[in-house]
């Protein structure tokens, strides 16, 4: 029997290499995906933001300009968007989280990472 260790160096990690930047898909519960970007990666988690765009299927391509966030005030059946959530690793793996591309972080999507390390955040 070979043991685990040397399978996973010869065929890969099952683990993903998550990476800032990143788009990624996640299923809801009700079935949809949405779409998350990885904004950091520290030693405790993974900060992201969220975006209320719903799809029927995991996109294979997205385009960025077509990305929103609905804010606190939305009705029923918009899904809320998120500039900015630290998740913890363990909570962060349960998403299941599949790499779509490789984007970019802007300044601005930073602003809400740069306020919870000044007040010393935690994570979800």
């Amino acid at each position: 029997m070979i043991p685990m260790g040397l399978l996973s160096s010869l065929f890969g990690s099952s683990r993903p290499n998550w990476v800032e930047g990143g788009l990624y898909s996640t299923r809801h519960k009700d079935g949809s995906y949405a779409i998350l970007k990885i904004l950091k990666i520290d030693d405790r988690g993974f900060h992201v933001r969220l975006y209320s765009n719903p799809f029927d299927e995991p996109p294979k391509k997205i385009d960025e300009s077509g990305l929103y966030m609905v804010p606190m005030k939305r009705t029923a059946n918009e899904r809320l968007g998120v500039g900015h959530l630290p998740i913890s690793k363990n909570s962060f793996e349960t998403w299941h989280a599949a790499f779509v591309q490789q984007s970019t972080v802007s300044d601005e999507e930073l602003e809400g990472y740069k306020m919870w390390l000044d007040a010393k955040g935690g994570y979800f």
